[in-house]
């Protein structure tokens, strides 16, 4: 398995403070899908209420994405975003530490788009983004294909050892989001790589595209990394509606990848930008996303005087 191992080598006290960083995981990983939901709707409400300088950068976005809404329409979406973050959050302890015997109930639409490429011996890249669900999102598509999941490592070293350990048991593997030759061996093997790639970067493979209509700097290496690894990318969705779960694969898209990066990244942030619009409170909008400019175009985040 590529990425961190879940190891038991870990220095005592990074050990110790995962064991207690999970204890209230397991618990509430413990129990039935209604409670898990409605506790972390709960935990939603606290932290719509406590985590003020978020929720700003929430409405700096939100207004950039909807500037026709009415004020109090954003302030509705961001409460209902928190309940369903906290939802997820919680759901997603189940994924880690639950009965796996207790599914939640799920469907994936255009699983044969996946089923296809893999048939054909070729790799897969899943283009989702960060959203609520996401967590379980990655475990249901997993029950169907070995999928590597490329992440980035939590500052604490503790957190992300137990982030670690829990998705580790449902992963072919856990790739770095900089290793770059283990994402295209995976993928040249005909493996699924999962990816997240619709937050501000500013690196060597950056590009301004449109997003909600504003220039933001977005990472243009799927298309290279598709080419690379003889890959196809499918657009991926994940969504929740009550208790229920429902996933889908989008085609590939025609063209993909075309060698010209940009215009390709600029097809799959359209299909993302779509399905904000279909579902806006799923997605994670307290990622400061137009952090990055081109110059004379005003921060959404500046604090007015």
């Amino acid at each position: 398995m590529s990425g961190p191992a879940a190891n038991n080598t870990l220095p005592w006290h990074i050990a110790a403070a995962r064991f207690a960083f999970s204890l209230l995981p397991r618990l509430i990983a413990i129990l039935p899908q209604r409670r898990r939901l409605s506790l972390g709707a709960g935990l939603g409400w606290l932290m719509a209420r406590m985590l003020q300088k978020r929720r700003r950068v929430m409405l700096a976005n939100l207004r950039v994405a909807f500037p026709d809404w009415m004020p109090v329409r954003y302030d509705q979406l961001i409460d209902e975003h928190f309940r369903r973050l906290g939802a997820g959050i919680c759901e997603g302890f189940w994924g880690w530490f639950g009965n796996l015997d207790k599914v939640p109930e799920y469907r994936i639409i255009g699983l044969e788009h996946l089923e296809a490429a893999r048939a054909a011996g070729q790799g897969v890249i899943l283009n989702a983004a960060h959203v609520t669900d996401m967590e379980l999102g990655v475990y249901f598509v997993s029950r169907h294909a070995a999928v590597h999941a490329v992440y980035r490592p939590n500052n604490n070293p503790a957190l992300d050892s137990l982030i670690n350990l829990g998705r580790e048991k449902h992963l072919a593997g856990l790739i770095h989001r900089e290793d770059t030759r283990a994402m295209v061996r995976a993928l040249r093997a005909g493996g699924v790589l999962w990816t997240a790639p619709d937050q501000n970067y500013h690196g060597k493979t950056s590009a301004f595209i449109p997003f909600f209509g504003v220039p933001a700097a977005t990472n243009t290496a799927m298309p290279t990394l598709a080419r690379m690894g003889r890959a196809v990318i499918l657009p991926y969705h994940v969504r929740r509606f009550g208790t229920r779960y429902e996933l889908e694969i989008e085609p590939p898209i025609d063209d993909i990848p075309s060698g010209d990066e940009v215009a390709d990244t600029r097809l799959l942030v359209e299909r993302l930008e779509a399905e904000i619009r279909r579902h806006p409170a799923m997605y994670l909008w307290g990622h400061r996303r137009f952090k990055t400019l081109p110059k004379g175009v005003p921060s959404p985040y500046r604090e007015p005087d």
